[in-house]
């Protein structure tokens, strides 16, 4: 049986926090609409976006199955 590959364009999106480290490890991922035409926006919705966020638990299996091998 040939081995899992790790779908590539998964792993350029998400990062995972503490893969092979004592606690459950998280997965991260930038939220989209950020980049441009964001002044129409008010402050708290740019806020809000802002930074890394957390996958939700019910797609965290099958994201950690496309990047095996991190």
């Amino acid at each position: 049986m040939a081995k899992q590959k790790t779908n590539k364009t998964a792993k350029k999106r998400v990062k995972v926090t503490n893969p092979k480290g004592n606690r459950k490890p998280k997965i991260l991922y930038k939220k989209s609409h950020q980049n441009h035409l964001r002044t129409k926006r008010s402050s708290r919705a740019k806020r809000r976006q802002a930074g890394p966020k957390v996958v939700d638990s019910s797609n965290e299996k099958v994201l950690y199955r496309k990047i095996v091998n991190l």
